[in-house]
């Protein structure tokens, strides 16, 4: 019997992966208002009502489809590491994962799937409660422990977390916007990674010599 659960566990993992993919598919093909649950049990070849035990409503199937494309395993592992290893190094990383984001072909259709959280108050919601809210304090608690080692200056971690984050999400939509034509396509990504990197951690401006 015990023997038998971690294969039935798999079972519901593939299952679920599969319905989150046919979702996917269809909220890009189709957008989120005109996709039906039924279509997306079709397409993921299970029952509707086997859909509805996995995710409840449409709204929940919708979160669960964006934050399982935006936030991988391998950046939750990345975030954990930022307060144990050498920081620089750990966000390169982190960089480098979502550079890899960016080259899936579907990442470039989801800035029209986002559009939809603003048409609809209770998706809003829901996207801030399920997804947006508990990511941002994810990310918020390495931060704040990188805070207490004395490495970074003293900024709110609020805020810290936010405008790196915009910087970043801004940076990765132009690069959408831009596409084939952007410049960034001829440079080395390892040194655009670090050249992130360095702005993040250093700005703009030279030290000032001699200490003054």
């Amino acid at each position: 019997m015990a023997a038998g659960k971690p294969r039935r566990k798999q079972d519901i993992e593939k299952r679920r992966e599969e319905i989150l993919k046919a979702a996917l598919d269809l909220f890009m093909e189709k957008g989120y208002g005109v996709a039906t649950m039924p279509d997306i049990a079709k397409k993921a070849g299970v029952a509707a009502g086997t859909l509805y035990l996995y995710y409840p409503s449409k709204r929940e199937l919708f979160v669960a489809v964006v934050k399982n494309f935006i936030v991988s395993a391998s950046l939750i592992d990345l975030l954990t590491e930022m307060p144990k290893d050498d920081f620089p190094t750990v966000l390169k990383s982190i960089v480098k994962n979502r550079f890899d984001m960016v080259k899936n072909p579907d990442f470039s259709r989801v800035p029209l799937i986002m559009s939809e959280v603003q048409r609809d108050p209770e998706l809003k919601k829901l996207w801030l409660k399920d997804f947006l809210q508990p990511i941002m304090q994810q990310i918020e608690i390495p931060v704040r422990m990188m805070g207490a080692t004395k490495k970074f200056r003293e900024y709110q971690p609020e805020v810290l977390v936010r405008v790196i984050g915009g910087m970043f999400m801004g940076f990765m939509l132009l690069r959408i916007v831009e596409g084939d034509a952007s410049p960034l396509h001829k440079l080395d990504q390892d040194k655009v990674a670090d050249d992130i990197v360095n702005f993040i951690l250093h700005g703009v401006l030279n030290e000032p010599k001699g200490g003054a």
